[in-house]
């Protein structure tokens, strides 16, 4: 029986996103909390030690494309729009050889999304690349609504009605998932 090597994520945090950028605190404490709720939906599913530290390597990198895009209420001053977070840190994380968080960077948003709100920034793959299949990629997607990266709300966990009035903001067909989701993963 074979020891499990552990995912050095700040390691790979870091190589993107200098310690001593202004993003970078916001980007940490905005993922530590993700994190923190994403494990809670976990441990209440009561998955397995396997399954809980994927989530933790994958919410602590779920963002990390926010370096090549323009956002400035964030630090972020690459020339990419902020959507292109999603596709760019797919891309960093391919790149470090880690396929399965890849797919949790470019699907961490999907909820959110709407065809037509890709082709406004320019991307062109189908929405269904951006759809969270696995449980632990919809735990993810999930418990990121709940947390802002802007530094006025950073701290503050929204209430499973901004979250939800979130989605249907930008994507009003998919609230009647975000119960769905509420329900099973038992977030009232």
């Amino acid at each position: 029986m074979g020891v499990e090597s552990v995912l050095d994520y700040f390691s790979i945090i870091h190589r993107y996103l200098a310690p001593d950028s202004t993003a970078y605190p916001l980007y940490l404490i905005h993922c530590t909390l993700v994190t923190k709720l994403a494990l809670e939906i976990a441990e209440r599913l009561e998955l397995n030690a396997a399954a809980q530290r994927f989530i933790e390597e994958a919410a602590m990198l779920h963002d990390i494309g926010i370096v090549r895009t323009q956002m400035p209420v964030i630090f972020c001053d690459g020339a990419l729009p902020y959507l292109y977070h999603l596709t760019e840190g797919c891309k960093l994380l391919e790149a470090e050889g880690l396929l399965k968080h890849a797919r949790v960077a470019q699907t961490h948003s999907g909820i959110v999304l709407t065809a037509e709100r890709l082709r406004s920034v320019g991307l062109t793959a189908d929405l269904i690349h951006f759809i969270p299949r696995s449980l632990e990629e919809k735990i993810i997607n999930f418990a990121d609504l709940f947390y802002s990266k802007d530094s006025a709300t950073l701290w503050r966990e929204r209430s499973v009605i901004e979250a939800r009035n979130s989605i249907g903001k930008f994507a009003p067909a998919n609230l009647a998932l975000f119960d769905e989701w509420a329900t099973t993963f038992g977030v009232n």
